[in-house]
């Protein structure tokens, strides 16, 4: 199976071991009682997630638009943001953190990821300040040496855009920082829009950015012919608020195996491979 896919609230982990932990065959002992069979209704459960999972697969190749997140998703940009977010802290006399720290932090827009940094507060105060001097460092380092793209996504994009499917970006990070990879990336001609956390009403997990490049792309109305592609749990969150598919890539920042992290999305993919392979019809 080259995908994950994730089903409503019901059975789910039943179904995750089916697809990544295949049980071993039985291994009949003298007077071993047998295994217990199925019930109708787990047996019902599990055909119903295959059939949903391929409803999914299926949306996503007729998606006539594909929204993209940045970091963890198009761009390999961690260690970017890693080193930039330890010299704001080192400058600010404040501890350093860990790779681990850093990406747990990620599900935050910059102020908040910053304050938690600083204090386990998402919400203090000093985030505002930290967050402004992360921007001004770090937004002049990208380059696609330090935020390209993942290898394959780029042909991705331009296939996409060979198809006609419309293309758009919505990060949690600064309208200037996501601009700034799109162009390192020489994808400015791809995007209908490229918008971050200061861009729109509201930042991910609420919808507004989604809705806000649906309608500036005059779309009538939205469904699941259109598809938002994330690597964080606010990604999914926002998306199915959004009334999107929800699209989740396990090649960032989060573990989209985890089940809190995965009930988020409709579908889960591990690879840019896996992602192309439902993209497109070969």
């Amino acid at each position: 199976m080259y995908c994950t896919i994730i089903a409503p609230n019901e059975h789910r982990i039943s179904v995750v071991i089916i697809l990544f932990h295949p049980a071993r065959p039985h291994m009949a002992t003298l007077g071993a009682s047998p295994p217990p069979r199925a019930t109708r209704g787990a047996t019902a459960a599990r055909a119903s997630s295959a059939s949903r999972g391929d409803s999914n697969r299926a949306a996503l190749r007729r998606a006539r638009v594909v929204l993209w997140d940045v970091d963890g998703t198009l761009a390999d940009s961690t260690e970017l943001g890693f080193s930039s977010t330890n010299k704001v802290l080192r400058d600010a006399a404040l501890r350093e953190i860990t790779r681990d720290e850093y990406l747990r932090g990620t599900r935050y827009t910059t102020p908040r990821r910053l304050a938690w940094h600083a204090t386990k507060n998402a919400d203090d105060a000093c985030g505002e300040a930290l967050g402004a001097a992360f921007d001004d460092a770090y937004v002049a380092l990208v380059t696609t040496t330090t935020a390209g793209f993942y290898p394959g996504i780029a042909r991705i994009v331009v296939r996409l855009r060979e198809e006609g499917r419309k293309q758009a970006v919505l990060s949690n990070a600064c309208g200037a920082y996501a601009r700034a990879v799109i162009a390192a990336n020489e994808c400015v001609d791809v995007m209908a829009r490229v918008y971050g956390a200061d861009d729109v009403p509201r930042a991910k997990p609420e919808p507004d950015g989604l809705v806000q490049i649906a309608r500036e792309l005059g779309l009538d109305g939205i469904d699941r012919s259109m598809a938002y592609v994330g690597d964080a749990p606010s990604d999914g969150a926002a998306a199915k608020s959004a009334g999107m598919l929800a699209v989740g890539v396990n090649w960032g920042s989060h573990d989209l195996r985890e089940e809190a992290n995965a009930r988020n999305f409709h579908v889960v993919f591990d690879t840019v491979e896996e992602l192309a392979a439902s993209l497109f019809d070969d």
